[in-house]
C-alpha cells in the first residue's frame, strides 16, 4: 500500500525549485505574529510557502532566506531548527492520532510474541508499524515474517511514542494493526511524510 498524490494544482520548492503536484510538498504559513508555521492540513488562510517533503530543503530554505522573499519580508527570524522540530512533532501527532484510535478499538497488537502469533495466526494484522528506531536484527526478523504472510509494513514513529500509543509503560518495537480502516489511514498517513522521517531518523 502506498500514498499516491492525484493530479492537482502545482507548485514548486523554495528551497530547490523542485515542481509538482501541491500534495507532495509541505505547506508553510505565516502566523500574525511573523512566525513561519507548518500547515500540514492545508487549511490555514495566507499565501503558502512550499517545500520538498525533506529535512534538507526545510533547513536550505531558512539559511538561504527563502521563506522572507517567499512572504515579502514579513518574517520574523526562523530558527531552522525549531522549525524541523515542530514539523516532525506535527507529523508525529498526525501518525499517532490513527493510531491511538486503533488502540482504543482494539485493533491493536504490541509486543514482540504477540506480533509473532499474529503473523503466524490465521486472522492476520492489516498492517505491522515499526519503530524507526528498531533494532537491525529485530526488525529483519518481522518484516521476514510479515513478507512471508503478505502483510504490509511500514516505518513510524519512535520505539517510545509507540508504546505510550498502545498504552504501554515500555518501549515497544512494533505495531501490528488488525482494522483495514485503521491500516489505510495508518499507511496514508505515514507514506505521506516517509521520506522526511526516514531522512530524520537516518534510515
Amino acid at each position: 500500500m502506498s500514498f499516491q498524490a492525484g493530479p492537482g494544482p502545482q507548485r514548486s520548492c523554495i528551497a530547490c525549485r523542485r515542481e509538482g503536484d501541491k500534495g507532495t510538498f509541505l505547506r508553510f504559513v505565516l502566523a500574525p505574529d511573523g512566525t513561519v508555521t507548518p500547515d500540514l492540513e492545508e487549511k490555514l488562510p495566507g499565501r503558502g510557502a512550499y517545500t520538498c517533503q525533506s529535512r534538507r530543503c526545510l533547513l536550505e530554505a531558512v539559511t538561504r532566506k527563502q521563506f522572507s522573499r517567499s512572504f515579502k519580508g514579513a518574517v520574523t527570524a526562523v530558527d531552522g531548527q525549531a522549525l524541523n522540530a515542530l514539523l516532525l512533532q506535527i507529523m508525529e501527532q498526525r501518525i499517532g492520532g490513527y493510531l491511538s484510535l486503533a488502540n482504543k478499538a482494539g485493533a491493536t497488537v504490541s509486543g514482540g510474541d504477540a506480533i509473532e502469533r499474529s503473523l503466524k495466526g490465521g486472522k492476520l494484522p492489516k498492517l505491522l508499524v515499526l519503530a524507526t528506531d528498531i533494532s537491525t536484527s529485530i526488525a529483519d526478523k518481522l518484516k521476514g515474517m510479515a513478507a512471508r504472510a503478505a502483510v504490509p509494513v511500514v516505518w513510524g514513529l519512535s520505539k517510545d511514542l509507540l508504546g505510550q500509543l498502545v498504552g504501554k509503560e515500555s518501549d515497544r518495537s512494533a505495531v501490528a494493526v488488525s482494522s483495514s480502516g485503521f491500516a489505510q489511514s495508518l499507511v496514508k498517513e505515514i507514506e505521506r511524510y516517509r521520506n522526511y522521517l526516514e531522512e530524520e531518523s537516518g534510515r
